[in-house]
């Protein structure tokens, strides 16, 4: 069925209805599994979802619609329902990435946080001080008013950081670095241990 081989090709379970440019809405993989054959035509009742994005949405309205759903495909239509294209959920990840700064070489910090006394402009100025940028950041509700920030920083070695976090009572929760500079700073509190043993 030609249908099934176009969405196992995109790697997708749901497509777009479209009639004289109208957007209908999204047919799932389902639909076409149950569906019947008849002379050459498919011969079934489309159980057609409702969702589009604006050309204009933010890329987080498109991840909602894409969550909220439990869809693969996004159709992006006009304001009089005129079918534009589609965003796949593969090419969303993809922006995402880009977003995150996943591609690029660097460090995760995740704090935890009071959202009552957070405060980004503190913690960008303790990063900048030693000679990092912040590539992202992401903030998560946690329990009992707590945040939790997942900050990804441009340098591979976040020791200074954290240290200087530490020193201004920040939690770190955890880190993800290099295992190189892990092993760096195991190397330097044995170094340390060795010289108080003296």
């Amino acid at each position: 069925m030609h249908v099934l081989n176009l969405m196992d090709e995109l790697r997708v379970n749901d497509l777009p209805v479209v009639e004289n440019g109208l957007f209908l809405g999204l047919a799932n993989e389902s639909d076409f599994l149950n569906a019947e054959v008849y002379q050459g035509e498919i011969q079934a009742e489309l159980d057609l979802l409702n969702v589009s994005v604006l050309p204009d949405s933010h890329v987080l309205d498109v991840l909602k619609v894409i969550s909220e759903n439990d869809v693969t495909v996004v159709p992006v239509v006009d304001e009089g329902n005129n079918y534009l294209g589609s965003i796949t959920s593969a090419d969303l990840l993809d922006h995402l990435a880009e977003m995150l700064g996943v591609m690029r070489e660097g460090g995760i910090i995740v704090l935890q946080v009071f959202e009552r006394d957070h405060s980004i402009q503190q913690i960008a100025r303790i990063i900048e001080e030693n000679n990092a940028k912040i590539l992202s950041l992401s903030v998560v509700p946690a329990s009992e008013g707590n945040l939790e920030m997942h900050i990804k920083i441009d340098l591979p070695d976040l020791n200074p950081i954290l240290q200087s976090l530490e020193r201004f009572n920040y939690n770190v929760l955890s880190k993800f670095q290099a295992p190189q500079f892990d092993d760096e700073l195991k190397d330097r509190y044995n170094e340390l241990m060795r010289y108080l043993n003296m």
